[in-house]
């Protein structure tokens, strides 16, 4: 039998037990009464380990779950120094694109003045 079984079938019989006591309370001999005591005292001795084991059982799913969102965090902020990386490196390369324009700008300009001053020079 499971162990839940086990405890339905000691919940019975506990609760048979204080059925049958109270129709007989008055007639109960010694042993009866022992033998009720017995299964009181098996039956809260049960009840004590399903219910030390429930919270063994819940104790280990909060371990576990706080494992998870440790887990869970630690790739949040992974992923988050990944994205910062990149930016940075996306802004870098944005500086460096717009020096290069710059320098193409300016070349351009340059060519254009030494073009001119060709040209005059070619003139006189």
């Amino acid at each position: 039998m499971k162990k839940t079984g086990k405890i339905i079938v000691m919940m019975a019989l506990v609760a048979l037990s204080f059925f049958a006591s109270d129709a007989y309370a008055q007639g109960l001999s010694t042993q009866e009464s022992d033998r009720m005591d017995s299964l009181r005292k098996s039956y809260e001795m049960e009840r004590t380990l399903t219910q030390e084991a429930r919270n063994d059982q819940k104790m280990n799913e909060m371990k576990d779950g706080k494992r998870e969102t440790r887990a869970k965090a630690k790739e949040a902020r992974r992923i988050e120094e990944e994205a910062n990386y990149a930016a940075r490196e996306s802004n870098q390369a944005l500086k460096t694109e717009k020096k290069a324009q710059r320098l193409r700008k300016k070349a351009d300009k340059q060519a254009i003045k030494a073009e001119k001053a060709r040209n005059k020079s070619d003139k006189n």
